[in-house]
C-alpha cells in the first residue's frame, strides 16, 4: 500500500505579467478599463495547487505561501494598487516591491525577474517548499526553468509554469518551450474566476449611489405637483402650519354694540 507523500506548493506570481497578458487575451476589442485583469493571487494560487500535472494527485498537494512580486509604486499617488497590495497580504501572501525607477536604473522587469527567481532558488534549495508554480512569461526566466528540470525526462515535480491561454490557445510567452516543464493553460473560464473587479474603496459588484440632479423633486408627489404647474422643483420645503389657537369665548370678544343689537331683535337667548 502506497503512502502518499504531501508536497508543499509555493507560489510565485509576478503580477504585472498576470496582469497584462489577461488584458491582451480576454480584454476584447479597444482599450479595457484600467481594473480590467487584476486577480485575487490567492485565489489563483488555490487554483493552481488543485491543477496538478498528470502523474499527481490533488490529495498530495498543499499550497505552503504565496508570493506577489509587483513593481514599483507610489503609495501616495497610486491608492488603488495600495488598497490591492493591503488586501492580498490580508489574505496571507507575501507581496515584493520592485525596486523604484531611480533605484533600478529603470530597469523594473529586470529587477522583478532577479527577485522571482532568486526567491523561487531559494525556497527549492532550503527546502522551504518542495514544488514551485511560476506564474511569469518573461524570457529571462527560461535558465530557472531549465535549471530546474535539466536531465529530466518526465516533467520535473519542483517547478511548475503557469499562463493565461487565449482562446485559440495562443499562449503570450515562449517560456512554454522550456523542456520538461510542466504548464498550466488557464483559459478565460479560469480568469473569471479569479478576477478581482473591486475598484478603489467600493466592494465588488457595487455601483456608486446615483446622486439626484439639481431641481430634482425629492419625492413622486413633488415630482408630479411640479409637472402640474403647481410648485417649484427647486422651491424650500414648506414651513410648517402654525397650531390654531384655541376658539375663544365669542360672546367676551364682540364688540358690545353688536351684542345690544342682537339682544333686542332676538332676546337674550340669542
Amino acid at each position: 500500500m502506497s503512502v502518499e507523500r504531501i508536497r508543499r506548493v509555493g507560489v510565485f506570481i509576478d503580477y504585472w505579467y498576470a496582469y497584462t497578458s489577461a488584458r491582451q487575451l480576454y480584454g476584447g476589442p479597444g482599450a479595457p478599463p484600467a481594473w480590467f485583469g487584476n486577480v485575487s493571487p490567492a485565489t489563483l494560487a488555490r487554483v493552481l495547487v488543485k491543477r496538478p500535472p498528470a502523474a499527481a494527485r490533488r490529495s498530495e498537494r498543499v499550497l505552503h505561501a504565496v508570493t506577489v512580486f509587483v513593481r514599483h509604486f507610489d503609495p501616495e499617488v497610486h491608492h488603488g494598487q495600495l488598497e490591492r497590495v493591503r488586501r492580498w497580504q490580508a489574505d496571507g501572501a507575501t507581496v515584493v516591491v520592485g525596486p523604484s525607477r531611480e533605484e533600478g536604473a529603470g530597469f523594473w522587469q529586470s529587477a522583478l525577474n532577479v527577485g522571482l527567481a532568486a526567491a523561487v532558488a531559494d525556497e527549492l534549495g532550503r527546502n522551504v517548499c518542495d514544488t514551485a508554480v511560476v506564474f511569469a512569461g518573461d524570457g529571462a526566466l527560461l535558465p530557472l526553468l531549465g535549471l530546474e528540470s535539466a536531465g529530466e525526462e518526465t516533467p520535473s515535480p519542483r517547478i511548475e509554469l503557469a499562463t493565461w491561454v487565449g482562446r485559440d490557445g495562443a499562449v503570450p510567452t515562449t517560456l512554454v518551450t522550456a523542456p520538461r516543464v510542466w504548464c498550466h493553460r488557464l483559459g478565460e473560464t479560469t480568469f473569471k474566476q479569479v478576477v478581482d473587479q473591486r475598484r478603489l474603496g467600493r466592494p465588488a459588484g457595487q455601483a456608486p449611489a446615483a446622486q439626484p440632479k439639481p431641481g430634482t423633486p425629492p419625492t413622486a408627489m413633488a415630482a408630479a405637483m411640479v409637472a402640474a404647474g403647481l410648485g417649484q422643483a427647486d422651491a424650500p420645503p414648506a414651513e410648517p402650519m402654525p397650531t390654531p389657537d384655541p376658539p375663544r369665548d365669542q360672546d367676551r370678544d364682540e364688540p358690545r354694540g353688536v351684542r345690544r343689537i342682537t339682544h333686542r331683535l332676538f332676546g337674550r337667548g340669542a
